[in-house]
């Protein structure tokens, strides 16, 4: 789950300096997110708050579409970064990602960067550059979305 967060890249970084700051040593999990904050240089206290002393669970979906105007919404407690790919009436697909206001920061991607989700806010609106054939969240089925039915929409 972390890796979808900070990066896949980032993920490897984090796990090769944790291991060589903290072998044979009796780290705490705040040791590790530490690490991961050092290598993205993100905030990561809600991550560790959330994915481990909450019930919070991750559910994003995709709310409305309309010509190419997107709305997602949060209907689960936990915020989480969004990948989501788009694929288009003519054929083509983009890829966006996301970011988290609170994380203070992006993952590396090629994908194109939208403005940052404010955890605060449930829903989250943006424009497509075309028009809209459909819209898939987390289209690798990397996030832990405990209802990956609506994260998808099609429009006939």
């Amino acid at each position: 789950q972390l890796g979808y967060v900070i990066g896949e890249d980032n993920l490897k970084a984090t796990i090769k300096k944790y291991y060589n700051d903290f072998a044979f040593k009796h780290p705490t999990p705040i040791d590790f997110i530490r690490t991961a904050e050092k290598i993205t240089d993100f905030e990561l206290d809600w991550y560790l708050i959330d994915f481990a002393q909450t019930t919070n669970t991750i559910d994003y979906g995709v709310k409305a579409v309309s010509g190419n105007k997107v709305t997602l919404e949060r209907i689960g407690l936990m915020p989480m970064p969004i990948d989501l790919t788009i694929t288009y009436t003519d054929g083509t697909t983009e890829d966006y990602y996301i970011p988290l206001r609170m994380m203070r920061g992006k993952k590396p991607t090629t994908a194109t960067t939208l403005s940052d989700w404010a955890w605060a806010y449930p829903t989250y609106t943006f424009e497509a550059s075309k028009a809209i054939k459909s819209v898939q969240i987390d289209p690798k089925e990397w996030m832990a979305d405990i209802n990956k039915v609506n994260n998808k929409f099609e429009l006939n």
